[in-house]
């Protein structure tokens, strides 16, 4: 799941940049000096724009639909390694088993063998690219509904609070190089986003 999260990071770590240049762009005027509340806290900002963060290794921990669909991928990912494994371990035992026979082993034989065997092994490869092809689109699939739940969870949470931007924070996700504890609503976002999942039953 870290490819997954560190496609997360790297697509709202765009997505600010880009909503820094619309905004300060687009001549939104501020008042220098104002104050912002957020959950009973008064928070002062020199450019009056609402500001507030979400940490992404707390919501990669406790978000209960990131955590399954991490399950299901990890599961996904052991099936595939198991049965690439398997097929690996039967194409050996036979070479094998095969050439105990010794001196018996005609040269007809031999060339038979290595012909089926080069067959089996390319068969093996394609199968093993075509399971982790697969895996690669489920992961993209998972990245994608994660990432639209949480849009659409802080699209919905925003039309009260009123938040000009609300930043990403994380492990490796250089967003933001400061950030005041006082605007981290990781935890409400987190309570909104388990409790909504939890509602829908998914």
């Amino acid at each position: 799941m870290e490819k997954l999260y560190k496609a997360l990071t790297g697509i709202l770590l765009i997505s600010v940049v880009v909503l820094y240049y619309l905004f300060f762009s687009s001549g939104v005027k501020t008042q220098s000096g104002s104050s912002v509340n957020n959950g009973g806290k008064t928070v002062k900002s020199e450019t009056g724009v609402r500001l507030a963060y979400i940490d992404l290794d707390t919501i990669e921990e406790k978000y209960l639909y990131f955590k399954q669909k991490n399950d299901e991928l990890e599961k996904e990912k052991k099936k595939m390694e198991g049965d690439v494994e398997s097929g690996v371990r039967k194409l050996e035992q036979d070479r094998e088993s095969f050439l105990k026979r010794g001196q018996s082993i005609t040269q007809a034989e031999a060339e038979q063998f290595q012909q089926q065997f080069q067959i089996r092994y390319q068969q093996l490869s394609e199968k093993r690219e075509k399971l982790f092809a697969a895996h690669m689109e489920n992961q993209k699939k998972a990245f994608d509904e994660i990432q639209a739940k949480i849009n659409d969870y802080l699209s919905e949470y925003n039309k009260k609070e009123k938040y000009q931007f609300i930043f990403s924070v994380g492990a490796g996700n250089l967003t933001v190089y400061y950030k005041d504890s006082a605007l981290n609503i990781t935890n409400e976002v987190l309570k909104g986003l388990n409790a909504s999942y939890q509602n829908k039953g998914k």
